[in-house]
């Protein structure tokens, strides 16, 4: 019959595995996140204090002793195993995390580029728009100048053509 306190103390192995490997979230995740490394640091004290607590209890029920202590049982590897286990999928899903944030960050850029280049061409095209707005007045003001200096050399000409005429016409009637 397996005996479950033995199995259960037999993991102060993993706990203190879990122990490490929360210190080292913590000091990876300290200048990030301030609640992520205070979760980190107290499941950190939580696993070291089960891990040593399962120890002793364990020297204290006689499972085993401080000699025999660092040559570990079956059950002892198989908690390491399953830390182990546990820790590299959460780093495989950490990682897939960080992909595809990387991947969002890399469309967003793209579309953000894509969105510039549109309102670049926006604007050339109201631009444009202006530019020929403004030869299209220019051009019309240069006719309508035009069409006055014309009509201002008709007019000119019609004056001296009339004052011609007004000069001959005093002198054919005497």
């Amino acid at each position: 019959m397996l005996n479950t306190k033995l199995i259960l103390l037999s993991q102060y192995p993993a706990f203190l595995l879990m122990s490490l490997l929360f210190l080292i979230s913590y000091l990876a995740q300290r200048k990030r996140s301030a609640v992520k490394s205070v979760f980190s640091v107290l499941m950190f004290g939580v696993s070291l204090a089960a891990g040593v607590v399962c120890c002793f209890m364990g020297i204290q029920g006689k499972y085993w002793t401080l000699k025999t202590l660092f040559p570990l049982s079956m059950w002892s590897w198989i908690g390491v195993a399953v830390v182990a286990v546990i820790y590299v999928v959460h780093l495989i899903h950490a990682i897939e995390k960080k992909h595809n944030q990387y991947v969002m960050e890399k469309q967003l850029k793209k579309a953000e580029k894509q969105k510039d280049e549109a309102i670049e061409a926006a604007r050339q095209e109201g631009r444009d728009a202006a530019r020929a707005e403004a030869e299209a007045a220019r051009a019309a003001e240069e006719e309508a100048a035009r069409a006055a200096e014309e009509a201002a050399r008709a007019a000119e000409e019609a004056a001296k053509a009339s004052a011609e005429e007004a000069t001959v016409d005093p002198n054919a009637e005497n």
